[in-house]
């Protein structure tokens, strides 16, 4: 029997591997990762390497050095999940913002279970994260990076489909002469495309359908320019806005949540309490809208990370 392919096992791989790369390049330099630690007055703050987690990285940053009179050390871009988890563990990094369902699948202890509601995930993470690393969560934020189904907008509005079981319902109704684009890994996974129909009862209808494999990159654009009525994506990803895309409501609660909120140790936060109120302000500021335009600005229009999380700070009123 083939064994089944999770979003929280390629993560998991991918987190292992980064991990480990992060480990051979930090062990014995513990001055070039700046040894932030939890002495008072100095934070590191650390991120992942992608587009929003730099952008999310320079909003603490920036919040930190406008609100409080303490220094900040800047490990933006560190590297992937492990090595983020473990320098702030290991007291070389301070503060980055963790992904909800990332802590729960990914990192340990890791389950298996799906929870697709916001604030029960949460507070899991938090309660097992405080009790087994002493580690802990300020206030998350409310988008969620998490898996969607997409259409165009002009489409959605015309058809009146504006959730998965819209489409499923659709597709159950004879519509099946349309073209879905994917990659193939989502086509196969469990957590993907299989489980989807399965979930919302329109697998039989769905076999019909035109299934064509694209890269990840490509779909928005694919979708965006007709030559497919559905695709899947993820929900804060900035060419969404730039093709004029709608994700579709996942009304049933399939796909995982994977709210962002800043994880550090309970060490940090007693020693700088003030860092607090400013960082629980980003995390209110950051709508799905607001950050898929955040993340355009940087990847799609290439301007500084750093100056658009300055700017959208101003605009907020936190700085």
């Amino acid at each position: 029997m083939p064994r089944k392919t999770t979003r929280r096992k390629t993560l998991q791989k991918s987190g292992a591997i980064a991990g480990l790369a992060g480990i051979a390049s930090t062990a014995g330099c513990a001055t070039i990762l700046g040894g932030g630690g939890s002495s008072s007055g100095s934070v590191t703050v650390s991120s992942k390497s992608f587009t929003e987690q730099k952008v999310l990285g320079y909003l603490t940053l920036e919040a930190i050095k406008q609100n409080t009179d303490i220094d900040v050390n800047d490990k933006i871009g560190l590297g992937g999940t492990v090595t983020n988890f473990e320098a702030l563990k290991n007291e070389e990094t301070d503060v980055y913002w963790e992904y909800t369902g990332t802590a729960w699948a990914t990192l340990k202890p890791q389950h298996d279970k799906v929870i697709t509601d916001p604030q029960k995930i949460y507070n899991k993470v938090k309660s097992e994260f405080e009790n087994e690393y002493d580690i802990t969560f300020l206030k998350r934020a409310p988008f969620n990076n998490t898996y969607v189904l997409l259409t165009r907008s002009k489409w959605s509005e015309q058809k009146g489909i504006t959730s998965v079981s819209d489409f499923a319902k659709w597709v159950k109704n004879g519509h099946t002469n349309k073209t879905v684009v994917m990659n193939a890994e989502f086509e196969k996974r469990d957590d993907g495309w299989p489980g989807v129909t399965k979930h919302y009862d329109f697998a039989n209808a769905a076999k019909k359908l035109n299934i064509k494999n694209v890269s990840s990159s490509l779909t928005y654009q694919v979708v965006g320019n007709g030559q497919a009525i559905l695709g899947s994506g993820f929900n804060t990803n900035p060419k969404i806005v730039k093709h004029d895309l709608t994700s579709l409501k996942d009304d049933k609660g399939f796909f995982p949540v994977y709210n962002p909120a800043p994880m550090t140790r309970q060490a940090v936060i007693d020693e700088n309490s003030a860092i607090k109120k400013p960082l629980n302000q980003v995390a209110n500021s950051l709508s799905t809208d607001t950050i898929r335009n955040l993340n355009k600005k940087v990847s799609i229009e290439q301007k500084n990370a750093r100056t658009v999380a300055k700017n959208h700070l101003k605009d907020e009123g936190i700085i």
